[in-house]
């Protein structure tokens, strides 16, 4: 390591938080560990011989014994049915011919390294770490499982709490997922932007801050902008040196935009009526991911609103300096929050 390049980045750090008006450096977690074990369950399963798959496959559930009973149940799934064991096999030998699957495995191949991947599992153990830091009394994995989830989920919890990541969601800007399906949503430009693997970690801890996070307690839209505005807030805190623009899954181009509107996306919703709204379809539209906002222009973010919630959230936790993350998120009144934000757009 460049001791001299690791000082001046270190310098670097130390100047961005100093320069920073409420904001203060990341916690201390030297102290902590949540250590993660990578296993390779996508290598076991495409390397299973075509020819005598029974015995392999036994194998591979004698290796896997918590995963492929799921992975052929929900993923696949060749288990779910009255399907006779041949006709199981039949179809799984067809997955590992097919030729999408197998020219998207040689990539996932090119793509993901050993040293690729170890790079993944520390940041991940990283994340865990200031994720024990923040709810020390939550379930962490221990282990995280690479899988081929056929285009079906990017990151899954599964077993006693282990989580499992489908690689194929993170081949980057180079692969065009748009070939696949272009008539599935999942394949849309501004959700096939955050297929890369600079959003992986990301993506795992959301998984896990979703199971963390109890439900709104209402039904208006400031309870739900509240809710995932508190999940954008822990993301956060446990990813503290990566880019907004990953927590948010948005282009660098709508982050800028998203600060620079606070105040317009504020002065929308009470012009429209929208924070009190119990419109569940309204709802879902202006929290869920989409090319852009309702209602706002063009170039806005789908979810803008939750940029807003996040902010409340933050101004909730700066009126009330002595909350901890368990009684935050234990919250579910979303006009609760906002009162005691004394929230102010800026």
């Amino acid at each position: 390591m460049n001791v001299k390049l690791s000082l001046l980045s270190l310098l670097s750090l130390l100047i961005l938080w100093s320069c920073g008006e409420d904001e203060l450096p990341p916690p201390d977690i030297s102290g902590l560990q949540s250590p993660v074990t990578l296993v390779r369950f996508d290598r076991g399963l495409m390397a299973l011989d075509t020819a005598d798959l029974a015995a392999d496959l036994a194998e591979l559930e004698e290796e896997y014994p918590d995963f492929t009973d799921t992975y052929l149940r929900f993923i696949l799934p060749i288990r779910r049915g009255d399907f006779s064991p041949e006709e199981q096999n039949l179809m799984l030998k067809a997955f590992l011919t097919f030729p999408l699957i197998t020219e998207v495995d040689s990539i996932i191949q090119q793509r993901f390294s050993a040293e690729t991947l170890e790079e993944q599992r520390a940041a991940f153990e990283q994340a865990l770490r200031y994720y024990r830091y923040y709810l020390p009394e939550a379930e962490r994995p221990d282990t995280l499982l690479t899988f081929f989830s056929q285009f079906e989920v990017a990151a899954a919890l599964y077993g006693e709490n282990d989580i499992a990541v489908g690689l194929e969601f993170f081949l980057g800007p180079d692969y065009n997922y748009q070939q696949v399906d272009p008539r599935e949503t999942i394949f849309s430009a501004y959700l096939a932007r955050t297929y890369t693997p600079a959003h992986m970690t990301a993506k795992l801890m959301r998984t896990l801050i979703q199971e963390e996070v109890p439900s709104p307690h209402g039904g208006r839209l400031i309870d739900h902008l509240v809710y995932e505005g508190k999940k954008l807030y822990l993301l956060e805190k446990v990813l503290p040196y990566t880019p907004d623009s990953i927590i948010h899954e948005v282009s660098a181009e709508q982050m800028d935009w998203l600060i620079n509107s606070e105040i317009a996306i504020y002065a929308h919703l009470q012009k429209e009526k929208m924070l009190y709204s119990t419109d569940a379809t309204m709802i879902k539209k202006m929290t869920l991911p989409a090319p852009s906002s309702q209602g706002m222009p063009a170039e806005s973010p789908g979810g803008a609103v939750n940029f807003l919630g996040k902010r409340i959230v933050e101004d909730y936790v700066k009126a009330n300096p002595k909350v901890t993350m368990p009684e935050l998120l234990a919250l579910t009144d979303g006009q609760a929050i906002l009162s005691g934000a004394r929230y102010k757009p800026k």
